[in-house]
C-alpha cells in the first residue's frame, strides 16, 4: 500500500545534501505512457496538488525542485535505468527516437515504487537535471544517452586491458625515475654562468663583459651583488659518465651555496659540458652536483585518474571514453553555414576544414570532445585561438585551460592569444620554463589573486595535474601538440575539464622517449604500444564517431612539391594547397634547381655512418655535403630567405654546429634535431639522415613521422641528404617515395655533383689541388687534367 502522496512530496522537496554531481543533464526526458501503472502513481501523487492540474507537469516540477538523484543500470544490453529520489525509485527502460535521432532518446518509466533503493553492488551515478521533462510520448530533446555513454564507458574501463597496461606503465616510470635519480647525480668541478641583463633580458657573461652586448648598458656593482642567472654551463671531470637526459629536470646541488632548479638545456659530450636553464639569484659555486629531479606528485596524479577510471568513477566517464570506448564519444552537432564563418581574427580567410574545426571546439559542452588533426601548415593553432576568443566572446566567465605537453606549444598559443578582449590570462609555469614573450603572464604563487580572476589559463600537462590550479574545474581543456603526449601524461590535466578538445596530428612526431622508456620496452613489450602512441592517435584509430573528428586539409606553408610528397607520403593524397604557396617560384638554379631534392651519397668514399661516445650516430661526408649545400643556397637565394638545417641525430647536430660555425654566411643559418623543429617553419632547410651502412638498417628512422616532420618544415626548398640504398627498404616506404618524388620534380642529385671540385676560393674544406672529402678518384685525375 501507497504512503500518502504528500509524505512523498514533502520528501522529495527537501534539500539534498551538498554531494557534487558526477554528471549534469540540460535536459531529462521521461516518458510515462496513459493509462499505465506509473501513470497510476503519478495521478495519485498530484491528487494534492492544484485542482486539474496535469500530474506529469508536477512531477516534473518536483524533479526540477531537487539537488540531485541516483542512477544505476542492469548487465541488459540496452540496460534497464534505475532512478531514485528520497523514498521514490523510477524502473526505466531508454525509449529511442524513431527517426534515429540519438538527442532524442528518453526514458520510458515502466514502474514507480515508494521506496529509494538500488541493487546491491550497484555502480551508482549521482546526477543533476536542470530541465526534466515528463510526456505521455516522445519527442523532446534529452540528454538521456549521456547516461548510457557513461555506463557503457564505465563498463569497458572495468575490463580493459589498455587502462591496467597503463597503470603498470605508471609504475615503472615511476621506479625507472627514482633509480634514474640515484645513478645519474653527476659531479661538476667548474661553473660558467650567463646573467640577465635587467634593462633588455638578454644575457651576459660576467668576468667577460663590462655591458650587455645586446642594449649597451654597463654593468655596475649592483648587477653583480643580486645578479638573476638565467644560464650555466658545468664542467664535468673527464672520464666520468654524462648521463643526464636532455630536457631533463635536475636540481643543482653546489657544495657551498643553496640549492636550485633548473632543466638540461644542451650535452656537448666533446668539451664534456652541461647546460642548465634557470631562474636564480643562487650561484652555482666551482663545484657540486646535478641530480635528476622526481616529481612524486604527478606520479600521484596520473594513479589517481587511472584508479578512477578502473573503478567506474563517473567523474571520469569521458575520460574512460577517450581511453577505452572512443566509439561513445560525443561531440557538437555542425551545420555549414554562414553563421559559422564569420572570423573574430583580423585579416583571416578561412576555408571549410578551418570552418568546421572551430564551431566544433567553440560549440563543446560538459560531456563532449572533439579531436582536431592539423597537418602540416594547416593552421591548427589558428584553429584553437578562434575558438577560445569566439568562447570568450559568448560567456566571458568560462573558465577555459589550454595545456600541452611542452612549454613552447603552450607559451605559443598564449602569446597568439595576447591582446584578445575579455581574456583574463595567467600562465601558470615557474620561471625559467617561461618565454620573455609571455612572462608578465606568469604566475606560480597559490595566493596571486589572478589565478582566482583568471578566465583563460595556460599549462603543461605536468603543471596543470600538480599546482594551484589542480582543483579547478574548467569548462574546456584543450590539449594543444596532443600527439606528443602519452596516455599517462594527458590524463591528469584532462580530468579537469567538463569538455575537451585534443588538437595534433599523429602523423608527426609521437610522445617523447627517453632512455628509461626504452628499457621498459625491452623488458616488458607489451607495453610498447602505450609508450610509442598518444591518447590521441589511440582514440582516433579506435573507433571515435566521424562527427567528433576533423581532419584540417588545406595547407599555407610548402610548396606545392613539397607538399605533394607530405601529402602522398602521410595523409593519403588529402592536402590541397592554399593559392598563396600555389603561387610559390623556385628560388635558385642547378645543381639544386626545384623545390624538392634528394641528395644521394650512396657510393661516395668515406660516406657510412660511425658511432662516436655512447653510441652516438654522425655522418661526415654528410657534414661535408651539408656545408656544400648550405654554401650554394646562401650565395644563390634571396637574402629575406630563412634557413635551417635539420639532423635526425644529436650527435650529428654537434658535428654540423662546429663544420658550419667556421664559416660565415649572409644569414643565420639554424641548425638543430628534428624534435627541436616541430612546429616551426623556415623557408630554406637542409637534413641530414646519417644512416648509412651495408645492411640497410635505419633504427628509428624506421618510423615515418620524424621524416614527415622533417620535411615539412620547409616552405620554399628542402634538400634531403642521405644514403639512398640504405634508406629504401622498397619503393612504397616513406624514404622509397621521398627519392621517386624527389626524380619526379627534377630534384634527385648525386652528392658528387653538389661537392664537384672547384677554385678554393669557392671551396669550403681541402686545399687546392687536393680531392675534396668523399669525392672519388675520377674527380681527382679531372683535376690534374685541368691543372
Amino acid at each position: 500500500m501507497l504512503p500518502p502522496h504528500g509524505h512523498i512530496l514533502r520528501r522529495i522537496e527537501v534539500d539534498s545534501p551538498l554531494i557534487a554531481p558526477d554528471l549534469a543533464l540540460d535536459r531529462l526526458h521521461l516518458i510515462v505512457p496513459d493509462e499505465s501503472d506509473a501513470m497510476v502513481v503519478l495521478t495519485t501523487l498530484a491528487n494534492g496538488g492544484a485542482a486539474g492540474a496535469d500530474p506529469r507537469a508536477v512531477f516534473a516540477e518536483r524533479l526540477s525542485e531537487l539537488g540531485h538523484l541516483t542512477a544505476s543500470f542492469s548487465d541488459d544490453d540496452p540496460p534497464q535505468v534505475r532512478l531514485a529520489l528520497p523514498d521514490l525509485t523510477l524502473q526505466c527502460v531508454p525509449q529511442p527516437d524513431p527517426g534515429g535521432d540519438p538527442a532524442h532518446l528518453a526514458l520510458r518509466v515502466i514502474s514507480l515504487k515508494p521506496v529509494s533503493d538500488h541493487p546491491e553492488g550497484a555502480k551508482i551515478l549521482t546526477l543533476t537535471a536542470r530541465h526534466p521533462v515528463v510526456t505521455a510520448a516522445n519527442g523532446v530533446a534529452s540528454d538521456t544517452f549521456r547516461i548510457l555513454d557513461w555506463r557503457r564507458a564505465g563498463a569497458k574501463a572495468a575490463k580493459s586491458e589498455r587502462l591496467y597496461a597503463t597503470l603498470k606503465l605508471v609504475e615503472r616510470l615511476e621506479g625507472a625515475e627514482k633509480g634514474r635519480a640515484q645513478t645519474q647525480r653527476t659531479r661538476y668541478i667548474a661553473a660558467r654562468e650567463f646573467w640577465r641583463c635587467k634593462t633588455c633580458r638578454a644575457l651576459w657573461r660576467p668576468g667577460e663583459q663590462t655591458q650587455c652586448p645586446s642594449c649597451g648598458r654597463e654593468f655596475g656593482e649592483m648587477d653583480r651583488r643580486q645578479p638573476e642567472i638565467a644560464k650555466v654551463e658545468f664542467s664535468v671531470p673527464e672520464g666520468e659518465p654524462l648521463n643526464l637526459a636532455p630536457d631533463a629536470a635536475v636540481l643543482v646541488e653546489p657544495e657551498d651555496e643553496p640549492n636550485f632548479v633548473g632543466r638540461v638545456s644542451r650535452i656537448d659530450h666533446h668539451r664534456h659540458t652541461v647546460e642548465v636553464t634557470t631562474r636564480t639569484f643562487e650561484h652555482a659555486g666551482s663545484e657540486g652536483y646535478i641530480t635528476p629531479s622526481f616529481n612524486r606528485a604527478l606520479y600521484q596524479a596520473k594513479r589517481s585518474v587511472l584508479a578512477a577510471i578502473a573503478t567506474r568513477d563517473f567523474g571520469v566517464g569521458l575520460l574512460a571514453q577517450l581511453l577505452v570506448a572512443a566509439d561513445t564519444v560525443r561531440s557538437p552537432a555542425y551545420t555549414a553555414g554562414p553563421e559559422t564563418a564569420g572570423w573574430l581574427t583580423e585579416g583571416m580567410q578561412a576555408n571549410p576544414p578551418q570552418d568546421r574545426a572551430v564551431a566544433l571546439l567553440a560549440g563543446l559542452q560538459a560531456g563532449q570532445a572533439v579531436f582536431i588533426q592539423g597537418p602540416p601548415g594547416t593552421g591548427k593553432t589558428t584553429v584553437i585561438v578562434e575558438a577560445v576568443k569566439r568562447r570568450l566572446a559568448t560567456d566571458p566567465e568560462e573558465r577555459i585551460l589550454v595545456t600541452s605537453h611542452s612549454n613552447l606549444a603552450v607559451d605559443n598559443a598564449l602569446e597568439r592569444l595576447a591582446g584578445t578582449p575579455g581574456m583574463r590570462a595567467v600562465r601558470v609555469a615557474r620561471a625559467e620554463r617561461v618565454h620573455p614573450a609571455v612572462e608578465r603572464f606568469r604566475c606560480d604563487d597559490e595566493d596571486d589573486p589572478r589565478l582566482m580572476e583568471a578566465n583563460c589559463y595556460f599549462a603543461t600537462c605536468a603543471t596543470a595535474a600538480t599546482s594551484a590550479i589542480t582543483d579547478m574545474n574548467f569548462d574546456v581543456v584543450i590539449l594543444d601538440e596532443a600527439n606528443k603526449a602519452r596516455a599517462d601524461e594527458s590524463l591528469p590535466a584532462l580530468r579537469l575539464g567538463s569538455a575537451l578538445a585534443l588538437v595534433g596530428d599523429h602523423k608527426q612526431l609521437p610522445p617523447v622517449e627517453d632512455d628509461s622508456l626504452y628499457g621498459i620496452v625491452e623488458t616488458d613489450p607489451f607495453l610498447e604500444e602505450l609508450v610509442n602512441t598518444s591518447l590521441f592517435e589511440m582514440a582516433w584509430d579506435g573507433g571515435l564517431p566521424a562527427e567528433a573528428r576533423c581532419l584540417l586539409t588545406i595547407q599555407h606553408r610548402m610548396h606545392p612539391q613539397i607538399s605533394a610528397y607530405i601529402s602522398r607520403a602521410s595523409y593519403e593524397g588529402q592536402l590541397e594547397d592554399a593559392p598563396e604557396v600555389q603561387a610559390y617560384e623556385f628560388v635558385t638554379r642547378k645543381p639544386l634547381p626545384v623545390a624538392l631534392h634528394f641528395v644521394d651519397t650512396d657510393g661516395m668514399r668515406g660516406s657510412r655512418e660511425r658511432r662516436g661516445p655512447g653510441g652516438a650516430l654522425r655522418n661526415e661526408t654528410e657534414v661535408r655535403v651539408a656545408a656544400h649545400v648550405v654554401r650554394l643556397l646562401d650565395e644563390r637565394c634571396p637574402r629575406d630567405l630563412s634557413m635551417a638545417v635539420i639532423a635526425m641525430y644529436a650527435e650529428q647536430v654537434e658535428r654540423l654546429r662546429q663544420a658550419l660555425g667556421r664559416r660565415k654566411f649572409k644569414r643565420s643559418v639554424k641548425i638543430d634535431t628534428v624534435d627541436s623543429f616541430e612546429g616551426r617553419e623556415e623557408d630554406l632547410v637542409v637534413i641530414s639522415l646519417v644512416r648509412s651502412n651495408e645492411r640497410g638498417r635505419i633504427g628509428f628512422l624506421r618510423v615515418p613521422n620524424r621524416l614527415n616532420v622533417a620535411v615539412s618544415r620547409a616552405k620554399r626548398l628542402v634538400a634531403c641528404i642521405g644514403d639512398a640504398n640504405t634508406l629504401r627498404s622498397g619503393e612504397e616506404s616513406m624514404y622509397g617515395v621521398l627519392v621517386e618524388a624527389a626524380r619526379e620534380a627534377g630534384g634527385y642529385v648525386l652528392a658528387s655533383e653538389v661537392v664537384s671540385p672547384r677554385r678554393r676560393a669557392d671551396h669550403p674544406f681541402g686545399t687546392e689541388g687536393e680531392a675534396a672529402p668523399g669525392e672519388g678518384a675520377g674527380s681527382r685525375r679531372h683535376r690534374r687534367r685541368r691543372r
